[in-house]
Order: C-alpha cells, then structure tokens, then sequence
C-alpha cells in the first residue's frame, strides 16, 4: 500500500519550512516541545482512573504550577485543546441562551464567532482603529462582554472598559499571548478582566491548544464546570485534554519564565522595522502611531490589491494571510532581528515587482536551522 501522507507531510515540511513564515497565526516549536508531541504521551490519558499515569499527573500538574508562574495568575486551566474552546467556556459560564454578548464586531478586526449558532446575541462596541473607542462608549450591563481581536496592533482600554461595562469582562489574548507572557503588551488582568483566555500558538510559541486565567474564585469554579473533567457530574467540552499538548506547552512555559521577556521586547522591534523598511513601496497603516505595538503589521491596501500580493508572495515562498496581516512572531522566535527584517523586506519588494526570489529566500532561511 502506497504510504501517501507521509510522503505530503515530507512534502509539506519540504515546502513550508523552505520559505519565510510571516503568518500573524502561527509560530514554531522548539526541538523539545516537538519531541514532547511526538512522545508516548500521544494517544495517552493520564488520571487517576487510569492505571500507569503517575507521571502523567506530575505532568500536568508541573505544567499548571509554571503557567501560574509565567502569567501570575491564581487560577489556569490548561485543558482546553484550543482556543475557540476557550471562548465556548466562557460563553457557557457566564451567559444563557438569549443573552447579549458585547464584544468587537468583526469589520473591526473582531474575532468571528459564530453567536447566533450558540443561540446568543451580538452587541458590537464602538472601535476606531481596530481598538475599542474608549470616547464612544456607553454605560451598559451585559452578562458577558468578550474581547476578541483577530487583527490587534494596539492594545485595548480595559479600565475605561470597565468603568463603563457592567458584567463579566472576558479578553481573548489568542494572538498577543506571547506578548502579555514577556510583558511587552497589556496586562487583562490587572487593567480590569475577569478572565483571560488565548490560543497557545500564535505569538506564544507553544501547541495549537488554549489556556484560560483568573484570580477570582468565584469566576474560576463556575468556569471549571465547562473545562474540568467530572465523571460524578458529567462531562462538558473537555474528556481528554491531550497530554503530549499539555507536555509540550509546560516546555515552552518553561522556555517563557526563562527567555520570554527577551523575544517579546524583540518581536515588537522586528514588527516596527519591518514595517519601516516595507512602507516605503508596500503601505503599512499606522504609520503615525509607529505602526504596531504587537507582533502584527497591516497593509494599507485594496482587499484585491493585497490577494494578488499573497500569491505573489506565496509563489516565492514568502508566507502571509489573504487579509494583508504580516506576522513576526515566529522569525523572531527562529532568532531574526532587525537587520533581517530588512532583507526580508528586500524579498518582498522584488516578489511583488514580479522577481523569483525563491532560491535566495531558501538560502536565507536556512541560516535560521544551522
């Protein structure tokens, strides 16, 4: 029998990894989190009703205690296998069926949830800029208010939020998480969030998976009715919580505590001079406010425009999303600063004029795995 997927994953490894990966979504995992993917954890459950998981639980449980650490949070839950489980255990705690959710719209860079499926409805907040106007906003109660940016340069005014907003205030930090961890960005929790919850792989370095944090006890057990495994009680969104993720997310944890606070200060560094040093033939918004303080740049084009620039890109191994967000997360995670930036954004430059950089992009980033 012919073995098909391990030749397309040889393949894809072939192809991805030849090229300059600048999606905002992604990142890479260091050699040890992936061994920890790929170890016997796999495919394994690990709690005490399950015989030869004694390591396993010191696993987990070495993991919540590093992540409480990183983050300063009394309350974490590591369990969810990915950050839109994150947003439903939030949903499910602190709504019902019926209830408003206010939260960003999604022409405002908002995340794109689907509400009505769960039954619940949308209250968009007035943004400006990606960023929620903080001189538009109205005294208002809402059961639940979810702030979720898929496009986020800019951090949000949380304590104008929360002096305006009644209600439990959620911030969804999927693609900043890796900043808030080295405290380069916004801290949810000390500006007036109840909850925080993200994504592990964006500009945080780690698995696909997701983490929720709170300080509040009250907050933390009604959230732990949806992400803890209760066998008296019943199961809700999560059974098994995949170990050999959790395993691979307390190294990078590990790596964060460590070395975190170095790869955000350059992750925003690497943002701002490559949006510089693009700007100039390739518009990028926000010049006047340094056009960042994440790990995301936007181009400052037609919908059109910027499609034909992600194949043109694509063609040459340059990686971007349709939407025109570049990403640096995971070049500065592979050791790129901002010298390279610049040489990156002399690649981008002749793609776009209709130039094969490939062969040149290839040698450039193989510099990176030596």
């Amino acid at each position: 029998m012919e073995e098909k997927i391990k030749e397309l994953i040889r393949k894809h490894e072939q192809y991805k990894l030849s090229g300059i990966n600048l999606l905002a979504s992604e990142n890479r995992l260091s050699s040890s989190a992936s061994a920890a993917l790929a170890s016997d954890l796999a495919g394994r459950y690990g709690n005490e009703l399950y015989g030869g998981s004694r390591y396993a639980i010191e696993i987990y449980e070495e993991t919540e205690r590093a992540a409480k650490k990183l983050f300063g949070a009394k309350h974490v839950f590591i369990d969810p296998i990915s950050g839109n489980i994150c947003d439903l255990a939030v949903i499910f705690s602190f709504t019902k069926a019926g209830n408003k959710i206010a939260g960003i719209p999604k022409e405002g860079g908002g995340y794109p949830f689907g509400f009505k499926k769960f039954e619940r409805e949308f209250y968009p907040l007035p943004v400006k800029d990606y960023v929620i106007d903080k001189s538009k906003l109205k005294e208002n109660i809402f059961p639940l208010t979810l702030i979720a940016s898929s496009t986020i340069l800019f951090p949000h005014p949380l304590r104008e939020l929360r002096e305006k907003i009644k209600g439990v205030i959620a911030y969804d930090a999927s693609h900043v998480l890796g900043l808030i961890a080295g405290g380069k960005f916004q801290q949810p929790l000390k500006e007036g969030a109840d909850v925080m919850i993200g994504s592990t792989h964006k500009s945080f370095p780690g698995p696909q998976g997701g983490i929720v944090l709170a300080n509040d006890d009250e907050i933390a057990e009604k959230i732990s009715l949806y992400l803890k495994f209760d066998y008296e009680g019943g199961i809700a969104l999560i059974d098994n919580p995949h170990l050999h993720r959790i395993a691979s997310l307390g190294i990078v944890i590990e790596e964060m505590i460590k070395n975190g606070k170095r790869y955000a200060e350059q992750i925003v560094k690497n943002a701002r001079a490559l949006a510089k040093n693009l700007n100039d033939y390739l518009p990028i918004k926000f010049q006047e406010k340094n056009f960042t303080e994440s790990h995301q740049i936007l181009i400052d084009l037609p919908g059109e425009r910027i499609k034909k620039i992600f194949k043109d890109l694509e063609k040459n191994h340059i990686f971007i999303d349709s939407f025109g967000r570049i990403g640096v997360a995971e070049a500065t995670y592979m050791g790129m600063d901002e010298g390279d930036m610049e040489e990156i954004s002399h690649f981008i430059k002749d793609a776009i004029n209709g130039k094969n950089v490939r062969g040149d992009v290839s040698k450039f980033i193989m510099k990176f795995y030596a």
